[in-house]
């Protein structure tokens, strides 16, 4: 058979399977090249260039795994996404880390491997994967892969921030492989704003049209079901920016007082000293999810977890503290807007029994964390809402009925 009516054989059947029909609207955007030109596989964020003289060294359901990377990279925005990580960590730590967090996720959805299965070449692993890293963030990864450098600094680094070689020894727990791709980073820098923007519409759009393939064929589409994590891809309804300045408007911002630490400059020429204004803002904030067993109905949590990332992107904070609570709080992480905007699903959350916010408010007291406000994730089956602090705002999530006695209350559904 013609390689590229094979290649194209490979990507139907897979685009048709329950496994990988999610990602069939990804796997339709663009273009897809042989090309001799560069040396494995890549994509630009919408199109795919493989060299077949690489491929084709594989079998069929290795060279479907590597189309399924590909098109992973496409639906997660990686080129323009990570941007800002490549600048702190170097493009090859990046690339690992990315490369690493795709193919746990593959290999979840295809554990068994009946359709998909991880590259070797001379009995020697050539994909990435550590189960080590089965649901780490993609930020976790890499933060972790740093600290290993570190702590090994005779592998040293190449002066552009390489970032190692990710190795370890091949294997499933391992770390084992080197990569099979590399992405054209600096071209993905070039991009307007309105060219990402463009991209990013495009993106969801594909996924959703993945989305609707698979619900016609049967296939389950809640959290559950969705092994490859695409529905945490989709956008979020809500306009958390308008939301959240109206949250902040009304209950901790907007006040501005003279301060003599910051002179002000418009009269400095003169000799004379006065005051500047500041507007107080918010610049450490508490995101708070509900991880109780209610909240593990449907897609309820995958939404609210999509919902305060858009949270966080639209604001500049400075530190931000996330915490997963049900009866108890069962997970705490500091971040920065820089960082938080790249850990669209921290970790999996601890909980599944009871849910009681007051946790939250007796954790942030003994860790003497004191916030300028308080977002609170919840579906709102709670009989004790607490006494709080901080200003705080309850985003209800499929529950339009309930109204916080506290606080200011948002409804995930009503505030499309």
């Amino acid at each position: 058979m013609d390689k590229n009516r094979q290649f194209k054989k490979v990507k139907i059947m897979l685009m048709r399977s329950d496994k990988f029909v999610r990602l069939s609207g990804i796997m339709m955007m663009g273009k897809t090249t042989m090309t001799t030109d560069i040396p494995t596989a890549c994509t630009d964020g919408r199109n795919e260039m493989y060299n077949p003289e690489f491929i084709w060294q594989f079998t069929e359901k290795m060279v479907g795994f590597i189309i399924i990377h590909e098109n992973m990279h496409k639906a997660g925005r990686h080129l323009t996404t990570y941007k800002k990580l490549v600048e702190i960590y170097g493009f090859k730590m990046v690339n690992i880390g990315l490369d690493l967090w795709i193919n746990s996720r593959i290999k979840k959805a295809d554990p068994n491997e009946e359709l998909v299965a991880m590259p070797y070449l001379d009995g020697k692993q050539v994909g990435l994967y550590d189960v080590k890293y089965d649901g780490w963030t993609v930020l976790q990864i890499i933060k972790d892969l740093k600290q290993e450098q570190e702590d090994q600094p005779e592998q040293g680094e190449d002066g552009e921030g390489d970032g190692g070689d990710g190795g370890g020894e091949g294997g499933e727990g391992g770390g084992g492989g080197e990569g099979f791709d590399d992405h054209d980073w600096e071209g993905a820098s070039e991009m307007s704003e309105e060219e990402v923007k463009k991209l990013g519409s495009d993106i969801k759009q594909a996924i959703r049209q993945g989305q609707m393939a698979a619900k016609k064929m049967g296939v389950g589409t809640g959290a559950g079901s969705d092994l490859l994590g695409l529905n945490e891809l989709v956008a979020s309804k809500v306009n958390w920016k308008q939301q959240l300045q109206e949250f902040a408007s009304s209950t901790c911002t907007a006040k501005q007082e003279s301060s003599w630490r910051r002179p002000n400059r418009r009269f400095l020429h003169q000799g004379i000293i006065m005051p500047t204004l500041i507007s107080e803002s918010i610049t450490e904030l508490v995101f708070s999810r509900d991880a109780s067993g209610s909240m593990h109905f449907g897609d309820r949590l995958t939404k609210v977890t999509s919902e305060m990332v858009a949270i966080a992107k639209a604001l500049r904070i400075e530190k931000i503290h996330l915490i997963d609570w049900d009866g108890a709080v069962g997970y705490y992480e500091e971040f920065t807007a820089d960082t938080f905007q790249y850990a669209p699903s921290i970790k999996n959350v601890h909980g599944g029994g009871g849910t009681d916010p007051t946790c939250v408010a007796a954790y942030l007291k003994e860790k003497q964390i004191k916030p300028d406000a308080i977002i609170m994730l919840t579906d709102g089956d709670i009989d004790n809402w607490g006494i709080w602090d901080s200003p705080i705002l309850w985003v209800i999530a499929n529950n339009r009925k309930i109204t916080a006695p506290v606080g200011k209350t948002i409804n995930l559904e009503e505030a499309a």
